[in-house]
């Protein structure tokens, strides 16, 4: 019997049909997006790459709810996206963690739009700080976090309000190579335990194969999705295999078109 595809497994979390976007610059229109179509499967790991200017950053922030001027239509589970919701987070480049509150409140900010007790937020923050190995560092400071630490923090925040779709924006772009392997790592293993729906922008071919399902290609500004292209190997994957670099020489040769 053959195996189900991801798609036939599990239904869609996430719809974008025909979406575009324009920004107004000097009395001109500028066409950032242009014709986004892509059916994401709840529990499904989507890596997007693309050149710069490209779109991928605002294409997760229209599905984030931070911008809602967008031509075509966003589903959740089939309904229209109508503002940010907590069944989606976002995690940037960069942590944005607030340097005047420890790990634990910075933690707690997202679950400020939830109706909780004492207990059930104290309960929700002590299990994010162990998922992302930070129970020891529960009263640091920011400025006391190597950049990795910090990333699982920004990680943590946007995972204490139990999201469906975890949007990241590329989260290990300013860490170095190793640091950067162990959070790739890190990110599948929190995947794995929560299941939950991620999608990935990346400049890193790399990445996006070791990390993905399938990987999204972007074509330059207006952004479109060129190709879709399946990662069809068994995890954990070896980047070094014949099989992992045949995947990633593709997506870098549609890149190149």
């Amino acid at each position: 019997m053959s195996t189900p595809t991801l798609e036939a497994a599990a239904p869609t979390a996430l719809s974008l049909r025909n979406v575009g976007k324009t920004y107004r610059i000097e009395g001109q229109d500028l066409p950032v997006l242009q014709r986004i179509g892509l059916e994401i499967a709840r529990g499904e790991f989507l890596g997007i790459v693309g050149a710069s200017g490209c779109g991928k950053s605002t294409l997760l922030r229209l599905i984030a709810g931070l911008d809602d001027r967008f031509d075509g239509d966003i589903l959740i589970d089939g309904e229209p996206v109508a503002g940010p919701g907590v069944e989606r987070s976002l995690v940037f480049q960069d942590h944005r963690l607030f340097p005047w509150l420890n790990v634990t409140d910075n933690i707690g900010l997202g679950l400020d739009s939830l109706d909780l007790s004492r207990r059930e937020r104290e309960a929700r923050i002590r299990e994010q700080l162990e998922l992302v190995g930070l129970t020891g560092f529960a009263q640091a400071w920011p400025h006391q976090l190597s950049g990795g630490m910090a990333q699982r923090a920004a990680i943590a925040r946007a995972l204490v309000s139990r999201p469906d779709i975890l949007l990241m924006d590329e989260p290990f772009g300013a860490l170095d190579s190793i640091t950067r392997a162990h959070m790739q790592e890190e990110l599948l293993r929190i995947w794995r335990e929560r299941r939950i729906t991620v999608v990935i922008v990346t400049h890193d071919v790399d990445e996006a194969v070791f990390l993905g399902d399938r990987v999204a290609v972007m074509e330059p500004r207006p952004g479109r999705v060129q190709s879709v292209i399946e990662v069809d190997l068994p995890r954990p994957r070896e980047r070094t295999g014949t099989a992992f670099n045949q995947i990633k020489q593709r997506v870098l040769g549609q890149l190149k078109r």
